[in-house]
């Protein structure tokens, strides 16, 4: 995508962003900028020059408040896309997407999901404080996550690759997909969904994204109570401590990749 391709898609999320902040303000929703959106307000103070997309995390208590009155609070130009509204939706975490667009991905363009422009919300569950059961029970989500991926979206995240290795791992997770078939997606949610929940009603020291499908440990400390940062010339709350934060996820976080690896999601198909 050029780069006004890019910064025009950038203002009609941001404008998404903006709507959802305000119903999460009028209803007392805590939520702070997620992953790349993060970094982005602290590096660039708004969006990563080539990035094309939002992510803002919640707790699950605040996520499921979220979930519940959101779809109702938001104007007719948004839909919250979650697998109650959007009965084929593969994703486990919601997503806000603007009627009359299009952004899609290509691994999901041949889902009928509703495919417009979105941001995404991401649930923080508790995990423990023992580190030897932390990391069990990180992998045992790993892995559900990946199963339930698998179970919702036949093709791979990459688009095809002239490479024999590509194309044998793509016809594998075809063949996985369509045996997981006979098995309703509700299955495979359910089972998320009482994993990812286990230690909430529990107190720990740390938390973490469990449908990152990715092994990372952030300390409640720093993350509550959360700081505000200019982000496109607005302010919103953002991890307490954002440095330690940013370093979890992306080492150092402060130095640019190279130029060849500046690049977003790349969709398969963008209409504004």
């Amino acid at each position: 995508m050029i780069n006004k391709t890019i910064r025009n898609l950038q203002l009609i999320e941001l404008n998404i962003l903006n709507e959802v902040i305000e119903v999460c303000d009028k209803y007392n929703i805590k939520y702070f900028l997620d992953s790349g959106t993060a970094l982005g307000a602290l590096r660039h103070k708004g969006f990563i020059p080539w990035d094309d997309d939002i992510d803002i995390g919640m707790t699950r208590v605040n996520y499921d408040k979220f979930i519940k009155i959101t779809q109702e609070a938001l104007s007719n130009e948004l839909f919250l896309q979650i697998r109650k509204t959007d009965i084929k939706s593969p994703y486990y975490f919601a997503r806000v997407r603007k009627n009359n667009t299009t952004y899609m991905e290509w691994d999901k363009r041949n889902l009928k999901i509703h495919h417009g422009i979105y941001i995404d919300i991401f649930p923080y569950d508790n995990i423990p404080n023992n580190k030897k059961k932390r990391e069990r029970f990180q992998i045992k989500c790993e892995l559900l996550m990946k199963i339930y991926k698998i179970r919702s979206i036949p093709d791979r995240y990459k688009k095809p690759e002239k490479k024999l290795k590509w194309w044998i791992v793509a016809l594998i997770r075809r063949m996985l997909h369509y045996i997981m078939c006979p098995l309703p997606i509700n299955f495979f949610e359910n089972i998320l969904d009482k994993t990812f929940r286990k230690y909430n009603n529990v107190e720990t020291k740390y938390i973490t994204c469990l449908s990152y499908g990715g092994p990372y440990t952030f300390n409640k400390e720093d993350i509550f109570p959360m700081k505000n940062l200019t982000f496109e010339n607005k302010i919103y709350s953002t991890p307490n401590n954002i440095d330690s934060y940013l370093k979890e996820l992306y080492g150092d976080y402060m130095e640019l990749p190279p130029k060849e690896k500046r690049v977003g999601h790349e969709p398969y198909k963008l209409t504004f």
